[in-house]
């Protein structure tokens, strides 16, 4: 009996593991990515109908006219701009600790606080009017009046931003969303001699306040692979005691 069990177990777990890594629950790829940037909305400054008012900054570019909201300008919509996204870093997340002197022994270090320094660096592929790098200018614009150069208030420059990693069949497995964000850095670009080839990149730098986790495993979604072992074990345990239970007690 116990080895039977023992067999039954071992040849679940052994498929559960095999199963995992042949399905898209093996292995992540850097390469299969998708980022989601939303700007702010609103009117700057209660009612600014200015060169500094949202309407102006993101639905009336010069001159290609891209259109943050939809499609239909010259050349597509904030959608295009994302999709031409060829590197992303995915944030991470610092915990502050303090030295506790009030302790014999070792100092211990609790927790202080929590943090989320470092930027997002998103590598943009420009097209021929470099409308991406325009984009991001017009909301840096937005940070500040351009005539009187006042710095505005937070709240009206900061967007959210969603980073997705996907599987082979572009299904959304692990994802991130960015508060606060905001276009910090616009980057430099070199211009060169280099081939003709060679496709012009912009890097942007976005600052952001905090993240928090929108993958379904995570708000509660698909199981894990261990979850599937912990069943297996369960389930079998279940089969092996149903058929040592003589007929008369079964119903």
């Amino acid at each position: 009996m116990v080895s039977s069990f023992a067999e039954s177990v071992g040849f679940g777990l052994l498929n559960d593991v095999l199963g995992a890594f042949r399905s898209d629950d093996g292995y992540a790829f850097p390469n299969r990515y998708s980022i989601e940037i939303s700007p702010p909305t609103g009117n700057l400054g209660g009612g600014n109908t200015g060169r500094n008012s949202l309407a102006n900054v993101f639905q009336s570019f010069m001159p290609s006219g891209i259109n943050p909201f939809g499609a239909g300008s010259s050349t597509g919509s904030l959608q295009d701009i994302q999709l031409r996204a060829e590197s992303v870093t995915l944030p991470g997340r610092n915990l502050e600790t303090i030295d506790d002197p009030n302790v014999y022994g070792p100092i211990r270090q609790p927790v202080n606080g929590v943090n989320f320094a470092e930027d997002i660096t998103v590598t943009f592929q420009c097209s021929a009017e470099l409308a991406e790098r325009k984009f991001f200018e017009n909301w840096q614009t937005t940070c500040y009046n351009t005539d009187t150069w006042n710095i505005n208030y937070y709240n009206e420059y900061v967007g959210t931003m969603s980073i997705f990693l996907l599987d082979k069949n572009n299904t959304k497995r692990y994802g991130l969303k960015c508060w606060e964000v905001f276009p910090k850095t616009v980057g430099g670009a070199e211009l060169t001699g280099a081939p003709a080839g060679d496709i012009l990149k912009c890097t942007i730098g976005f600052n952001f306040r905090y993240w928090e986790a929108i993958d379904n495993e995570r708000l509660g979604g698909k199981s894990s692979v261990f979850d599937n072992m912990a069943n297996t074990v369960i389930n079998a345990a279940e089969r092996s005691i149903m058929r040592n239970i003589p007929k008369v007690f079964k119903l």
